[in-house]
């Protein structure tokens, strides 16, 4: 056992000769452990960005606008059975919301690139404000119909749909470059913690104070955003005196050009589809008809929206310089939920893998967000996230025919296994292209040399000279 440090022990056993010696120094106590307080993770550590104030407001309004926008899926169904109990009616309000953004991204990626990213994200916030106050007092004078609330939520999905461009490229001109990958973890971590609690809290608001109250919280949270987001200080993107349709031509030329980003969304194209095939359409399926039931598939989401939580935690702590190497990994984990499926897993093996789903998800678009923020230049940001955008989601409608078909004709496990291995081999072979692998991030601090390095590295990758890449 070791012994206890006392002045004997270090200046040697008393004598005559020590006693006429002057007495041996106190011994300092030791250092006591550091304690990591707030304030040092505000300036130097994981929560660094905080510092930055158009950051601190551009993530309170997303945080007050998600908390009304999560909840209001759950108003907005019982305030169409409260006049019209068929799905039907409900289907309509839904698909009016979702059909214009396939097409409008296109538009809203124009946008962010050509004017005010701050005033399309503040007017973006502004149209829904309305449009949910207006369904809201429709809900609560008796006078709302399937076709007045399909048209608001048609206005409310463009809204989204032209605003998501801009907010995806803002980010780069609230932080350091170094920093996007924090900036990006911040962001999502206290979404999907919103995500995780907004069902309930609704449902339960739903229930006390009626589907017209939560909705109207829904529109007075988007005002809110939008006062907030008028507050940054940020500088838009270079004038152009180029037409729009110009401005998507040079878009598609940056975004057609980049093998790894263009590869990559040729990717997402198969894995979005069978994820949101296999997860959304057979799950609840397999779960109805097998031992599981609907409360143990509402146990199954629970779980993967904590992995979502738990992978926002991972990405703020853990800063790999592989982004896009990390990035198609972290896909992988999302064929687990389809094996543990389709072999008829208990419950917890289930909804371990489900989480592991949703960690690795997380993982995957804070590094690919990150990966196309840093490398791509400020100007073409918008276009080019929102052809990205566009392309994985054009085939989510015919995911859903396809997987449903299949599973009519040859069985869900058959299908399951199939959309699993199909997942992982569209992720795999981008491993395969040396551009994929090149993608690396931008160090937290970059001095001089790092900055020069940088912005060789991302010629190297856009095809241009180190002085013309232009930096977020």
């Amino acid at each position: 056992m070791r012994r206890p440090r006392t002045a004997t022990a270090i200046c040697g056993p008393a004598n005559r000769s020590e006693a006429q010696a002057p007495p041996c120094p106190p011994l300092a106590p030791p250092p006591a452990r550091e304690q990591v307080s707030l304030r040092r993770m505000v300036r130097h550590g994981s929560l660094s960005t905080l510092r930055h104030k158009p950051f601190r407001l551009f993530l309170l309004a997303r945080l007050i606008s998600m908390s009304g926008t999560a909840m209001a899926p759950v108003a907005l169904a019982f305030a169409v059975f409260g006049f019209d109990s068929s799905p039907a009616s409900l289907a309509i309000v839904l698909a009016a919301n979702t059909a214009p953004q396939l097409v409008l991204l296109l538009v809203g990626g124009v946008l962010a690139d050509r004017f005010s990213r701050q005033r399309v994200i503040v007017i973006g916030n502004v149209l829904p404000a309305v449009t949910q106050g207006c369904v809201a007092l429709l809900v609560a004078t008796g006078t709302a119909t399937t076709g007045r609330i399909a048209l608001f939520a048609a206005l409310a999905g463009c809204a989204s749909a032209l605003t998501q461009p801009a907010m995806n490229s803002l980010l780069p001109q609230l932080v350091d470059p170094g920093e996007l990958q924090q900036a990006n973890a911040l962001m999502r971590l206290p979404l999907n913690l919103i995500r995780i609690l907004a069902p309930a809290v609704g449902g339960a608001l739903v229930a006390f104070v009626g589907p017209e109250l939560t909705l109207g919280w829904d529109a007075v949270s988007f005002a809110v955003a939008a006062f907030l987001c008028s507050r940054l200080d940020v500088s838009g993107p270079a004038k152009t005196a180029a037409s729009v349709f110009r401005d998507f031509k040079d878009g598609w030329k940056e975004f057609s050009r980049l093998f790894w980003i263009w590869s990559y969304t040729l990717s997402g194209t198969v894995v979005v589809a069978l994820w949101l095939g296999g997860y959304q359409l057979l799950g609840p399926v397999m779960a109805q008809n097998s031992h599981l039931g609907a409360p143990s598939w509402g146990i199954v989401q629970g779980a993967f929206a904590v992995g979502l939580l738990l992978g926002g935690i991972v990405s703020l702590k853990w800063k790999p310089s592989r982004l896009m190497v990390v990035c198609v990994c972290a896909n992988l984990p999302l064929a687990l939920p389809f094996l543990a499926l389709a072999w008829g897993a208990p419950l917890a093996v289930l909804a371990g893998a489900s989480a592991m789903a949703g960690i690795g998800l997380d993982i995957a678009i804070v590094c690919w967000n990150t990966a196309v923020q840093e490398q791509l230049p400020s100007e073409v940001l918008g276009r080019v996230s929102s052809l990205s955008s566009a392309g994985e989601l054009m085939s989510v409608p015919l995911g859903y025919l396809v997987v449903g078909a299949a599973a009519t004709s040859l069985g869900t496990e058959s299908v399951l296994l199939w959309s699993a291995a199909l997942m992982v081999l569209a992720s795999l072979v981008l491993l395969l292209a040396p551009s994929v692998r090149a993608v690396r991030r931008l160090p937290a601090d970059p001095g001089p040399a790092a900055v020069a390095a940088g912005d060789q590295d991302r010629g190297a990758r856009t095809g241009r000279a180190p002085d013309q890449v232009a930096r977020p």
